[in-house]
């Protein structure tokens, strides 16, 4: 009972075996009878090895056969089994990279146009697709962290020179060029409207010109005309005896001047005259004097006047009353 019961655990530890053999080499690509072999190069293959997954479009299709370098040593050459109906692109390349964090790699069938900013390695040999590998994660990390350790001396580097009175100075450097740029800019308005009326200005300046220059021409035109169409002696006579007309004028008006001249002493004269008759009027002397100072002589003057006055009416209008004529 024991011993068919040890039969019966072997054989069901040897078919298992013989089951995960068995699906291990049809997960892989079957027996290699029916696959077709693909070989690539690259400069780096980083840590692919014969066994690891040949990838199209994240779809296994294939096993790496063999990773070996090349004779002169200049690449590494890399053979692969894929499935018989897959379809490779004509401008396929293999890329090679990390296929998870514990240091499993792949090879991936793609496009040079799908990964552009890589440098694929071209073999001489034909037949050999050209290959590409990147960084593995150990690589990432250890640039990260060089990049790290120099930001961080960039940084220190940094709040070294940037303190607080920089800032400030920095805020008050800002805010000056603020202002300048504004009276820039004012500047360059109140220029630009100078510019605009200096332009202005020469603009009718220039109509100006061109209009005096045209009198001149015309009048240059006549005078031309009048001396070509008219005696130059007989101009030249009249313009003496013009000269002795003005000569003639002008002492005729030397003789009004001293004439004016005299007429403005005597007046000058006759004021002088009058002002002391004035003077002698307010200060009470002589006939307007008294006049002036004696009321009742100026009333009974001012009565008188009136008489007289009436006299002369009525003797207009009745003449006989006072005046008799005879001829006989």
């Amino acid at each position: 009972m024991e011993r068919r019961r040890e039969i019966l655990v072997g054989a069901v530890v040897v078919l298992g075996i013989a089951v995960g053999v068995i699906g291990t080499i049809w997960l892989k690509g079957g027996w290699g009878s029916n696959q077709v072999a693909l070989r690539t190069a690259s400069t780096s293959v980083g840590q692919l090895v014969a066994g690891a997954s040949v990838k199209f479009r994240g779809v296994a299709v294939g096993r790496v056969e063999a990773v070996t370098v090349v004779p002169n040593g200049e690449a590494v050459m890399v053979d692969m089994t894929v499935r018989p109906d897959l379809a490779i692109p004509a401008d396929a390349a293999v890329v090679i990279a990390p296929e998870s964090f514990f240091g499993d790699w792949q090879a991936e069938i793609t496009t040079r146009e799908e990964y552009g900013s890589l440098t694929f390695y071209e073999h001489a040999e034909e037949g050999v697709l050209a290959g590409a590998v990147l960084p593995d994660f150990s690589r990432l990390t250890a640039t990260a962290d060089e990049i790290a350790r120099r930001l961080t001396v960039m940084s220190d580097r940094f709040e070294l020179a940037f303190t607080e009175e920089t800032a400030l100075n920095l805020r008050h450097l800002i805010d000056n060029l603020g202002l300048i740029s504004d009276d820039l800019t004012t500047m360059i308005a109140q220029q630009a409207a100078r510019f605009d009326e200096l332009a202005v200005g020469v603009g009718e300046s220039a109509r100006e010109f061109t209009a005096a220059a045209r009198v001149a021409r015309t009048t240059i035109e006549r005078v031309d005309g009048l001396l070509v169409g008219a005696n130059v002696g007989t101009i030249l006579g009249d313009a003496g005896e013009s000269m002795e007309n003005l000569k003639t004028l002008t002492g005729d008006m030397r003789v009004a001047m001293a004439e004016m001249r005299t007429a403005a002493q005597q007046g000058a004269a006759t004021m002088t005259r009058l002002e002391a008759l004035l003077a002698s009027a307010e200060s009470g002397q002589g006939l307007l004097g008294r006049l002036l100072g004696d009321q009742e002589l100026a009333d009974g003057t001012a009565a008188a006047m009136k008489n007289l006055n009436q006299l002369l009416a009525d003797i207009k209008e009745n003449p006989t009353r006072y005046l008799s004529f005879s001829i006989f």
